[in-house]
């Protein structure tokens, strides 16, 4: 094994981890949505960090920089709180870091210490370690390596069954504040939820059929991570696909009371008229708190017009716009040789699928049609 060589796993991992990092970066630099997006591509760079540990060792790069051998193991017992951190901030909790917080962190603490003694071993004492572990194919592995993946399995299980529980609580709640634009963003978290935990169940069932077989098989670990990696690959194809769900928190905790009605319609006419005169939905990244800034008006206020006043949300409300001026330009004589994705930037979209799919949304047809 201390040859370097790839084959089809490694390179199905190892791009997963590289898509991992990426996704991380670019939600971490995404300016809506901070305290959740910040979450999530912490967890993203965790997943993306065993998967790249992984392809190392693979490889078998991993004789050549020895430190990396089991240094991730300890983030996988981050995996299951940042998720069910990430629901929380997502639905426009407070995250601090305090105790309340930190204790989450408290399994991942406990393996750190489990690992501190191998982690403190010299290159040459983990190449020994690692190659007397393979000698026969790890069919013979300690128990505790059994007992670390259970726990693993377990506590992610648990975790996202508390996930699951926290969206269905919300939901009524929902429900109650008419946020019918946050319905979107409740399949998202529920969807995600789900994949998750299919993902861990499957991870559990492997665990448990080692257990009882008494053996480690090496490419056991190739299906697990590659099912790891598709995740993060299924990640990147919501946020190119659907953008709109990392840009802003759902507002559970706003005031439901009602707006006095002459306020109210001095927003909706000063709203309507920023919309028509400045037309700011040309800009792709158009967030409500871009609206509440330009009227000088709290973001809850300009929501809860939307809501009573306009019977619509702010993503079809800004995309109301984006698609009537779509349908202005497909009918231009001067935009009729355009290409169809030049005319969606023009019209503010940021990609041709979320243009199409708005389009058809709201007109029942496709843009070509």
């Amino acid at each position: 094994m201390e040859t370097v060589q790839f084959n089809i796993w490694a390179l199905l991992i190892l791009l997963g981890a590289v898509h991992g990092f990426f996704l991380a970066l670019v939600l971490a630099l995404r300016k809506g949505n901070q305290p959740a997006n910040c979450i999530f591509a912490l967890l993203l760079l965790c997943m993306a960090m065993h998967l790249a540990e992984y392809a190392i060792t693979i490889t078998g790069l991993v004789f050549r920089f020895p430190h990396l051998m089991f240094s991730t193991y300890p983030l996988l017992f981050v995996v299951g709180p940042l998720f069910y951190l990430y629901i929380l901030a997502y639905m426009g909790g407070d995250i601090g870091w305090n105790w309340k917080t930190l204790r989450h962190f408290i399994p991942a603490l406990v393996v750190l210490l489990l690992f501190l003694p191998f982690y403190l071993q010299n290159g040459k004492e983990k190449t020994g370690f690692f190659l007397e572990a393979t000698r026969n194919a790890f069919r013979e592995v300690p128990p505790e390596q059994f007992m670390l993946m259970l726990a693993q399995a377990l506590q992610m299980l648990a975790y996202l069954c508390a996930s699951h529980r926290l969206i269905g609580r919300k939901q009524e709640e929902l429900a109650r504040l008419s946020a019918n634009g946050n319905l979107l963003k409740v399949s998202w978290l529920q969807k995600a939820t789900l994949v998750f935990l299919a993902f861990t169940a499957f991870f559990l069932l492997i665990t448990v059929l080692l257990i009882f077989s008494g053996q480690y098989r090496f490419e056991i670990d190739y299906l697990v991570l590659l099912a790891l990696a598709v995740l993060v690959y299924a990640v990147g194809y919501v946020a190119l696909m659907q953008p709109t769900l990392f840009n802003e928190p759902i507002r559970f905790s706003r005031a439901t009371t009602l707006l006095p009605g002459e306020t109210a319609q001095q927003i909706r006419k000063a709203l309507l008229d920023y919309m028509e005169t400045q037309k700011p939905f040309l800009e792709e990244g158009l967030r409500l708190d871009d609206l509440a800034a330009a009227l000088d008006a709290p973001a809850h206020h300009i929501s809860e017009v939307l809501s009573n006043e306009l019977h619509t949300n702010f993503f079809d409300f800004v995309n109301g716009y984006r698609v009537e001026k779509a349908k202005a330009l497909l009918r231009s004589p001067e935009f009729r040789d355009a290409k169809i994705l030049a005319i969606a930037f023009d019209s503010g979209f940021g990609n041709k699928a979320t243009f199409n799919r708005v389009f058809k949304k709201f007109t029942g047809l496709t843009p070509g049609q």
